[in-house]
């Protein structure tokens, strides 16, 4: 998923590859007691290991755990489409899991703007009811998606595409990235995330990098190479694009450049990860990253036990396995790459609220579909789905001196389109 309540339910799991829950009887040796959950892909698996079994179950969630508490993280679509006009925007929120409450915590805000200057200028037409159906042309199109890429205690990385074929409303392809405070319910620069000084020396490092990025495209001579060079000179470096990620265990920030102008595409350039000095709230974060790491296994040390993620070789799935102190080792199932967290539930052990909240999301989980997962304003119909997906992309200039690391490339594999 890009984490959207729109997700797929994966088709992953055990061997059968499905979601859900699957329980395996100990046989020889039982595995050491242990209790975590998985960020792995596009999903969270909770993994319990017992004299009774190992059991592992798999959900669509996106899950937060700051100050002790856990949330899900969703997107919602803002569908303020009329019969000759699709206007989908998208909303992220935070649910807390114990109250069930959900709030707003970031939101698009120029698909709706660019609705109600297209509705000032046509006053006759009326916002569609949720059981009609749109144009199979429309003539406007105005649309936003926002994946959800990651979080980091309270700081949720997203990914912010937009497209808008209006008239009367200038046309704009753009795509940014944002870190998201869940705390606060607000956008974060960097000096938010790492404080001022922090903050001052990372702007410098990217604007050293794209400086570098761009005479790394304008030297290139392959001729396959052009269209690059032509899209980098509308390339406006955006402090508040970037996300935050891990590099051997301390805190990067990757900033992505957009494209701007009349004849945007929404091509971006992502930079080169800076790595930074970790800020009073990475402790948190590093506890679930992984104690060691290389190109074909990670691995996390618990309570008495290790959790290893080996990687297939296509980087599309890991092996997870749990190992006691003695070396021997239990399968536990596959999951999609990268394996981004493991959360420790029983050191220290959660309580009985936060248990019986967790199993309510993984209970509801279950239920979502390919639509059902869409917390909308009204439903969409084949039509306006089919409009959504067919928005122009724009393609990714990739400076010709960087290669990207495993996991992230990793990653982008599993962003739905």
């Amino acid at each position: 998923m890009s984490f959207r309540r729109r997700a797929l339910v994966l088709a992953l799991g055990l061997a059968a590859c499905h979601p859900g829950e699957r329980d395996r009887a100990p046989q020889g040796p039982l595995p050491p007691e242990a209790e975590f959950l998985v960020a792995a892909g596009d999903s969270t698996f909770w993994v319990r290991t017992t004299a009774d079994g190992i059991r592992l179950r798999g959900s669509s969630l996106m899950l937060a755990r700051f100050g002790g508490d856990f949330y899900e993280v969703y997107t919602a679509d803002d569908d303020r489409s009329f019969y000759d006009a699709l206007f989908v925007g998208q909303r992220v929120y935070r649910r807390d899991l114990v109250s069930g409450d959900s709030v707003l915590v970031y939101r698009d805000s120029i698909v709706p703007a660019a609705e109600h200057r297209w509705a000032r200028l046509h006053p006759d037409e009326a916002p569609l009811l949720p059981d009609e159906e749109a144009s199979d042309h429309p003539s406007a199109s105005a649309t936003a998606e926002v994946d959800l890429l990651d979080v980091h205690d309270a700081f949720l990385s997203v990914e912010h595409r937009t497209d808008i074929d209006v008239g009367g409303v200038r046309h704009l392809h753009r795509t940014v990235r944002r870190v998201v405070n869940l705390r606060e319910r607000r956008d974060a620069t960097v000096s938010d995330v790492f404080g001022d000084a922090a903050g001052a020396k990372i702007l410098r490092d990217a604007r050293a990098l794209l400086a570098q990025a761009r005479d790394s495209i304008r030297d290139e001579r392959d001729p396959r190479t052009e269209t690059a060079r032509e899209a980098a000179a509308d390339l406006i470096f955006d402090p508040r694009s970037f996300s935050l990620g891990d590099r051997d265990g301390a805190p990067s920030v990757t900033f992505v450049v957009p494209e701007t102008g009349d004849l945007a595409t929404g091509a971006t350039l992502p930079l080169a990860p800076i790595r930074t000095a970790a800020p009073a709230w990475w402790p948190a974060v590093a506890s679930t990253l992984p104690a060691t790491r290389d190109s074909a296994e990670d691995a996390w040390r618990g309570k008495g036990y290790v959790v290893r993620a080996r990687y297939d070789t296509t980087g599309d799935q890991a092996a997870l396995v749990i190992a006691d102190g003695a070396g021997r080792e239990w399968p536990l199932g596959k999951v999609p790459a990268p394996v981004r967290h493991l959360l420790w539930l029983d050191a220290p052990a959660i309580d009985s609220t936060q248990r019986a909240a967790l199993e309510r999301a993984f209970d509801d989980a279950v239920l979502y579909d390919d639509q059902a997962r869409v917390a909308s304003s009204r439903r969409m119909n084949g039509t306006r789905l089919a409009a959504l997906r067919r928005r122009p992309r724009g393609v990714r200039i990739v400076p010709v001196s960087r290669v990207r690391p495993r996991a992230l490339r990793a990653r982008r594999r599993h962003i739905p389109t």
